[in-house]
């Protein structure tokens, strides 16, 4: 089933909420003080040393690298499997997708055939 990219911006708002969700917990947290004081160059370090074993914690860093590594306009492009027109795979590849994304959404699985079909479209 294909998703719309209405249907992606719902996605991603709800993985927001849920973020929004994990926060809230965050801020009631015995350890909130010790996290947040002292040298910001050592944050990072502190918050993983206190926070790493929290299952909210995980959960929030889980959704945040999925939200950091999307783009709805790429998703949904992507979501459209073989239906991809040249002109959205030339997009794909100046936004940085990679080869290989792009020929598993397209279905094809030789790499040889893909490349000869870049190599074709990249001439044209």
């Amino acid at each position: 089933m294909v998703r719309t990219k209405e249907e992606l911006r719902k996605s991603k708002k709800q993985k927001f909420l849920k973020v929004c969700e994990t926060l809230r917990v965050c801020d009631s947290c015995e350890f909130r003080g010790l996290v947040m004081t002292g040298d910001s160059s050592t944050i990072k370090k502190r918050v993983e040393f206190l926070c790493g074993g929290c299952p909210n914690y995980k959960t929030m860093r889980s959704i945040g690298d999925e939200l950091w590594n999307t783009d709805t306009n790429i998703e949904a492009i992507l979501e459209k499997k073989q239906e991809i027109t040249i002109q959205e795979i030339l997009i794909l590849l100046e936004e940085g997708v990679t080869k290989k994304k792009i020929r598993e959404a397209l279905g094809v699985h030789s790499v040889i055939e893909f490349r000869e079909f870049i190599l074709t479209i990249a001439n044209k």
